[in-house]
């Protein structure tokens, strides 16, 4: 059941033309989600998600989803917990490399 509009609500709106709709449509289709420079490139190589359970101290899961809100908030890379410890075993996986390489 559709409410009907009060006479207050309709005293004040304003009319939409056809022509502000087609370009409102167009500005906003153009326009991409988020900052340019935030967009990030889908690596080809990325691989399917798998689903883990890891136990970790309470202070160090606290330090880690702390770290994970504040690069949330600032805008930057890796914003949540799953985020950083892929990355931190990508690098403990490439360390382990060049340390067997040398």
């Amino acid at each position: 059941m559709v409410k009907k509009t009060s006479m207050q609500a309709s005293a004040t709106r304003t009319s939409v033309t056809d022509e502000e709709t087609d370009a409102l449509a167009r500005r906003l289709s153009d326009k991409p989600y988020g900052s340019p420079e935030k967009i990030e490139e889908v690596k080809p190589e990325q691989e399917k998600q798998c689903r883990t359970t890891i136990s970790l101290g309470e202070s160090m899961l606290r330090k880690t989803e702390d770290l994970a809100l504040q690069n949330k908030r600032s805008g930057k890379d890796p914003k949540n917990v799953s985020a950083i410890v892929r990355e931190a075993l990508e690098l403990y996986f490439d360390k382990g490399t060049t340390d067997r390489n040398t």
